[in-house]
């Protein structure tokens, strides 16, 4: 018999700590009909999340306190021409305090702890549209834009990151497209589907050092649906868009200082299946 040791890649830690967390987090929501299809509404809500324990961290990073925010947001929900087409659109502030982040741990490569970074504000629109001009054909689109910052003073392992664009957060997302159905004979009907999804600039990190360009992606599906049985073809990412969604620090082992995980390729299939 073999016996194999591994050599240990971080010094072994014990965390044997105790720390309790409680909050508040109130809520306030205020809605007026203009009419019986048109709602103003606007809301206040305190969020939180509890803090906790790093199994493993640089020596005084094993814990982190826990996270609260103010959530403000106002908007409009409409509709016009007898429900036909439907309008909404909002306005949001988040402001963060102890905000907590994910940082690469510099002692084990490829490994995180939760630590707090500091303080942070995030503020953009999103505006969303329904419609369905004819019969069986549905179009929608919508177009968000997010701006989120760290505050003055705030810190992600180490380095001052204030000012810097809060990470994985696109600044602009949105997506459009229409969905047609129509009756074939019986109860059976055919339909397809097209949409474009988009993204906005993002970065990787909080030191704002790496980032993904804007992308789109097109995918389309068409189908045929009985009242029990359905058969459909589908198809993603249709133009074989190149892109990286998510990314880590990766310091000393990867060229770049960053290790990342592509999207999907162009992708197809065909699924059926029966209802009961």
């Amino acid at each position: 018999m073999n016996t194999f040791f591994s050599p240990a890649i971080a010094p072994p830690s014990a965390v044997d700590a105790e720390r309790s967390f409680n909050d508040v987090s109130p809520q306030f929501t205020l809605s007026y009909h203009v009419k019986s299809e048109n709602t103003v509404y606007a809301t206040a809500a305190r969020g939180f999340k509890a803090g906790g324990f790093n199994a493993a961290s640089p020596i005084g990073s094993e814990s982190y306190g826990q996270e609260h925010s103010w959530n403000y947001e106002g908007g409009v929900k409409t509709s016009w021409w007898g429900q036909r087409l439907a309008v909404n659109a909002a306005v949001f502030y988040i402001d963060w305090s102890d905000l907590q982040v994910n940082v690469p741990n510099p002692l084990v490569p490829a490994q995180f702890y939760v630590a707090n970074a500091g303080t942070a504000t995030s503020k953009g629109f999103e505006i969303e549209l329904n419609a369905r001009p004819g019969p069986g054909l549905d179009v929608f689109a919508s177009v968000g834009h997010t701006s989120g910052h760290f505050g003055s003073a705030s810190q992600s392992g180490g380095a001052n990151v204030s000012g810097n664009t809060l990470a994985n957060m696109p600044d602009m997302t949105g997506n459009a497209g229409l969905q047609y159905s129509r009756h074939l004979a019986g109860a059976v009907s055919a339909y397809g589907r097209a949409e474009v999804v988009s993204y906005g600039k993002f970065f990787y990190d909080d030191a704002n050092t790496a980032s993904q360009s804007a992308y789109a992606l097109a995918n389309f599906r068409v189908g045929v649906r009985a009242p029990r049985v359905f058969v459909e073809g589908w198809l993603r990412n249709a133009f074989d868009t190149a892109y990286v969604p998510i990314a880590f620090a990766y310091p000393g082992l990867a060229p770049s200082g960053f290790v990342g995980e592509s999207g999907a390729p162009r992708t197809g299939g065909i699924r059926a299946g029966v209802t009961f």
